[in-house]
């Protein structure tokens, strides 16, 4: 892990967070884990008919920091599911995060199984969880759409159109 501190950066207020190294933690994770890299297992999961994601949008900051993308997840199903992957052919790396606040500080963790319970609906929003995008395969820009899919632990997905927005955003 390495501790990286952020001193109001874009008029963000102070915080210190703790990342993992980019690609490192992330792809040795799937490896022991014995699991396909999301970005894989996505390309042929089929699509959740329980699940949606609606009111993407990311919040785009200039290179090389990673940008944020937030959403709702709905799952109208009767069994809880758990989001467990995220993937984007606009990026090489998308990881699901997770900011806790303690003592004045705030920490951001990936978070590799999030649960949503049946019939229940989850904020991905600042301060919050959130998927980390990183490595992008071309320029992203503000107005433009992004295309993302969110994996499940049932093997399917759900997919969303995603806005992207300046970097001054605070909320969809």
């Amino acid at each position: 892990m390495k501790k990286v501190v952020l001193m109001g950066f874009l008029g963000l207020a102070s915080a210190s967070l703790t990342v993992a190294a980019a690609n490192e933690g992330h792809m040795k994770h799937h490896a022991q884990a014995g699991e396909q890299h999301p970005a894989t297992a996505t390309a042929d999961a089929p699509v959740s008919q329980d699940v949606t994601i609606s009111s993407c949008w990311i919040r785009s900051l200039p290179l090389p920091a990673p940008s944020a993308g937030y959403f709702m997840v709905k799952n109208s199903g009767a069994q809880a599911v758990k989001l467990v992957g995220a993937a984007s052919e606009s990026y090489g790396m998308v990881m699901l995060h997770q900011t806790t606040h303690e003592d004045g500080l705030s920490k951001m963790s990936m978070a590799h199984a999030i649960d949503i319970p049946a019939g229940s609906e989850l904020e991905f929003k600042p301060g919050g969880y959130h998927a980390m995008l990183e490595k992008p395969h071309t320029t992203i820009t503000v107005g433009s759409t992004v295309t993302m899919d969110f994996l499940l632990d049932n093997g399917q997905k759900a997919s969303a159109q995603c806005e992207v927005k300046p970097a001054n955003t605070k909320a969809h």
